[in-house]
């Protein structure tokens, strides 16, 4: 039986069945992830049901459907996974690990479910990401301001989880000139390796504070953290700040303005705070449109008046190409906002300024994550819509 062809049947996108482009000797593992990427998906769930499993697939930040997978096709793929894969088979545990897929490490998770397997793929794990902050969605001019800020201290990246803050975290370890210093990377779940790099998988046993005191100990001069999650680990990042170190962290916060409430509500001495803290990123992710099928429309009156456009004022829709698999949509873009540590917000961190105060001075001349949003419809990257949702939180 040719399994490949029942991995992912040809959809309204695809101009011919998947058996003409994916040799059936390839297998399953193969078919889904060559049909993932071609759809330019970052992530594909496949999870069981009674007629073997479903497949979805996120584009654009989006869930679209994959197909389906036979029993027999579910079972090769999890067989050739854990062949290939540095995972066991099934069991009541949940393991997660990694795959090499075209030239990069692919982040797998797998669940036993009620049913049967659950299995995550995460495709932009691996190095084919163009890391550069240009790249991500950052302007020039904030490229620019944070280079200062990244020699030693402290340097917070807040944002819900999905909102691409390890993305980010990496990029700015490149930004930051990596290869001349030596690094320790502290993850909840290891990512792709990083030449050089010492990286470290927190747990029970090594937490986050664990790791970050073991950097002191280590001739460490860069420490990344991916998540700091509760008050022992953003003291230790504090005391790592204060030692000489650079150390970035993302937290998890709304707003820039709400990663400074979060080390406060950890109870981090306000003067600690403002004497080690160099800036604060915070991010959202937005759906990218086509730039091929694109098309211009005025503005609707409710969504001007939300965003603060004229009426009538011109933006863009999508379509859908055969360049963006019909979606209208070309991957996600970062929308940005960032408070730099100058002598003024020291101030007023150390002092107790509240939240009010230190975003007034913060966006007197960067933008915040609404505006931000704003410039990228009006240069028609996303919709009114996109720019809306992160408006609103």
């Amino acid at each position: 039986m040719n399994l490949v062809a029942e991995v992912l049947p040809a959809g309204p996108s695809q101009s011919k069945p998947l058996t003409a482009r994916v040799s059936a000797a390839q297998g399953p593992l193969h078919a889904l992830l060559s049909e993932a990427t071609r759809r330019r998906a970052t992530d594909v769930h496949v999870d069981p049901n009674p007629h073997g499993a479903g497949i979805a697939l996120r584009i654009g930040g989006q869930i679209a459907d994959g197909g389906l997978l036979t029993p027999q096709a579910l079972d090769e793929l999890v067989a050739e996974l854990c062949a290939v894969s540095d995972l066991g088979p099934p069991g009541d545990r949940p393991q997660h690990g990694s795959v090499q897929w075209s030239g990069s490490d692919v982040a797998v998770a797998m669940l036993l479910v009620t049913g049967g397997v659950s299995l995550v793929f995460k495709l932009d794990a691996g190095d084919r990401r163009d890391r550069r902050l240009e790249a991500l969605g950052m302007r020039q001019g904030l490229v620019a301001a944070l280079r200062p800020a990244l020699a030693s201290g402290l340097v917070l990246v807040a944002g819900p989880p999905g909102s691409g803050r390890s993305t980010t975290l990496r990029a700015l370890l490149d930004h930051a000139g990596s290869k001349a210093r030596r690094l320790m990377l502290a993850e909840q779940v290891a990512g792709s390796p990083m030449p050089g790099a010492i990286q470290v998988e927190a747990s029970m046993q090594c937490t986050m504070a664990d790791i970050l005191r073991a950097s002191l100990r280590h001739d460490v001069d860069v420490v990344m953290v991916d998540a700091l999650d509760d008050r022992a680990a953003a003291a230790a990042a504090v005391e790592a700040a204060q030692r000489g170190l650079l150390v970035l962290a993302a937290v998890p916060a709304g707003d820039a303005v709400g990663a400074i409430r979060r080390m406060r509500e950890w109870r981090i001495e306000p003067f600690q705070l403002a004497s080690t803290l160099n800036a604060v990123l915070a991010q959202r992710l937005v759906r990218r449109l086509c730039p091929e099928c694109r098309e211009p429309v005025q503005a609707q009156g409710s969504v001007s008046a939300l965003l603060g456009f004229d009426r009538g004022a011109i933006v863009y829709a999508p379509s859908g190409c055969a360049s963006c698999s019909d979606s209208g949509y070309a991957g996600q873009i970062a929308v940005f906002e960032a408070i730099h540590a100058d002598p003024a917000m020291r101030r007023l961190i150390n002092d107790g300024g509240d939240e009010a105060i230190l975003a007034s001075h913060a966006y007197v001349r960067a933008p915040n994550l609404g505006s931000a949003a704003r410039a990228l419809v009006r240069e028609g990257v996303t919709t009114p819509e996109e720019a809306v949702r992160i408006s609103r939180g």
